[in-house]
């Protein structure tokens, strides 16, 4: 069984990019995902950007390894230069890179003329970081949510998706916000299920699941609203840069899935401020 056999009837629906600030509140409002067309015409700083670019331009960048499971786990990540980079592209292909190109965490090492432009419906103030990523193909994530909304555009290649709305939480089996484990393994949006092999046995609840799945083309953006939950799997060497952007209201939080992440976060901050008194009182 794969993953994308829950795929429901529905189709996603795909839209012109939006260039207007309230191009996607009705969408925002009623947590609907979409494919958004014309990326390179309303964003024409992206005009150019590929793999080749990258890599005569930057000097080193942020990349993290697979996971025993062949997954990246986004949780240890090193440093390398873009010629080791390459190397791994062409040989091995364990590596997958993710290098904030605007907000937070941003590195000296990013091209001068590179300016990351936010589309007109993200608001400033709400904006958290932009990444680029770039992976050698058959590279996947974790079924997981985020607490923000995301929109994921394609420069280079394509990536397969498969999308479940948040009142499916169930449905993902998401780890307990008072599993003390999980919560020092920061699997605080993370599904227990194996993506690889789904195990309807194990997760029964799983298959009452009924996803909506699609291709995310170069040149198209998918807007994942907060909460959704979400699997992307890469075809062949690929090239995306995602905004993520915070724009929840109390009611949204008062739902699962975001209401499990403001406890988790919660017990995360107890957890480190706990570790900290124990570090003093050793060193006392």
């Amino acid at each position: 069984m794969s993953l994308f056999d829950l795929a429901g009837p529905d189709q996603i629906e795909t839209i012109l990019f939006p260039t207007d600030k309230d191009g996607l509140i009705r969408f925002i409002r009623r947590r609907q995902p979409l494919l958004l067309s014309g990326v390179r015409e309303a964003l024409p700083f992206t005009e150019g950007l590929n793999y080749s670019y990258f890599k005569s331009s930057l000097k080193s960048i942020r990349i993290q390894r697979q996971s025993e499971d062949g997954i990246y786990h986004y949780l240890g990540f090193e440093r390398l230069s873009m010629e080791d980079f390459d190397e791994v592209m062409n040989t091995t292909g364990n590596g997958y890179a993710l290098e904030p190109l605007r907000g937070q965490g941003v590195s000296d090492d990013l091209p001068a003329g590179l300016s990351v432009t936010l589309p007109s419906f993200i608001p400033e103030s709400a904006f958290r970081v932009s990444n680029l990523y770039i992976g050698p193909g058959k590279n996947k994530s974790l079924l997981h949510y985020d607490e923000t909304h995301s929109l994921l555009m394609m420069l280079e290649g394509r990536k397969r998706f498969i999308l479940f709305p948040p009142d499916q939480s169930d449905c993902m089996y998401p780890y307990s916000p008072f599993s003390i484990r999980a919560l020092l393994e920061n699997r605080v949006v993370d599904s227990k299920i194996d993506c690889q092999n789904p195990d309807v046995k194990r997760f029964p609840k799983l298959g009452q699941a009924h996803g909506i799945t699609g291709w995310l083309e170069e040149g198209q953006a998918l807007f994942i609203p907060a909460g959704t939950w979400h699997f992307i799997e890469a075809e062949g060497r690929n090239v995306s840069v995602n905004y993520f952007w915070l724009q929840n209201s109390v009611r949204d939080w008062l739902h699962q899935p975001l209401l499990d992440f403001w406890l988790k976060r919660r017990a995360i901050d107890v957890l480190d401020k706990l570790r900290k008194i124990k570090h003093k009182l050793s060193a006392a």
